[in-house]
């Protein structure tokens, strides 16, 4: 559905950005203080609901977990200025209304880079480090992203260094809530290279984010995922096949960056790190 020109409540859609397995993200203009932003616009899920009941829960789970990503406060997590639902011909939207950043993503910076050689070990514990660190803040607010890869972090190049943006977590709009209340809601959402198989489940954890991130460490150090395919194979894969050793892709890796991927990699949650701080640190 193009909605260029649209309005949502105050906002202005006057561009699209990008697509993704849950909506849209525009360009958009806050009309009331003149200032552009990024507006993710979200398909909504109640048509699929033939009890009214059940779409109300869903509405109201939906505006409590925005609500706790707003409290989020940390510099390198993409803050929340606004959210809401809103019907245009016909189908209803839910929207996330964040920031703009002009320089895009990580996904489109690895893209843009002038060379065609993968990232150094350094860079990407770099890059490592920096999400881990994003994400272990969402996980202390009981949030778990559910959806980590290069696409929904943004970047800031830093003065002088554009080799080496900082990355903003952005895109929250498929995260759940760590507690127990948050498993009314069993939709499987997220992108399917990525998810552990608890997440296939819809039963995702913390430790969901810390397999996504080491999936994205290990397409950074090698080029590719460790597993390939259409959907059913994918899940099929992430519940009953070990993933190759990073460095049979990348001979420049060593001994010691397999153990710590492949651990983050285990199919279990509770056979990965404790925790997604405790990754990093490695």
């Amino acid at each position: 559905m193009a909605l260029e020109g649209q309005q949502l409540g105050r906002y202005r859609l006057l561009q699209l950005l990008g697509t993704g397995g849950m909506g849209e993200v525009y360009l958009a203009t806050d009309t009331l203080i003149n200032r552009q932003v990024a507006i993710k616009v979200i398909r909504s899920e109640v048509s699929a609901y033939p009890d009214g009941g059940v779409a109300q829960e869903s509405a109201r789970l939906f505006q409590r977990e925005m609500k706790a990503i707003e409290m989020l406060d940390h510099p390198h997590i993409m803050p929340l200025f606004d959210y809401g639902e809103a019907t245009i011909n016909g189908a209803s939207l839910a929207y996330l209304v964040m920031p703009y950043r002009q320089e895009g993503s990580l996904a489109a910076w690895l893209k843009q880079r002038s060379t065609a050689n993968l990232l150094s070990p350094q860079d990407v514990a770099n890059f490592v480090s920096q999400a881990a660190d994003d994400l272990q803040n969402a996980h202390d607010h009981a949030i778990i992203h559910q959806d980590v890869k290069p696409a929904n972090f943004l970047i800031r190049s830093a003065q002088g260094d554009s080799d080496h943006p900082e990355l903003l977590l952005a895109d929250f709009g498929v995260s759940k809530f760590s507690s127990a209340t948050a498993n009314a809601s069993q939709s499987i959402r997220g992108t399917p290279t990525s998810m552990a198989p608890e997440q296939w489940e819809g039963a995702p954890v913390p430790a969901t984010d810390q397999y996504a991130l080491a999936i994205m460490a290990y397409e950074l150090l090698t080029g590719r995922p460790p597993f390939q395919g259409g959907l059913s194979q994918l899940m099929c894969q992430h519940f009953n096949t070990p993933p190759p050793p990073p460095s049979s892709f990348n001979t420049r890796l060593s001994a010691d960056v397999d153990t710590v991927l492949l651990h983050a990699l285990a199919k279990k949650p509770a056979e990965r790190f404790a925790s997604i701080a405790a990754l990093y640190k490695q």
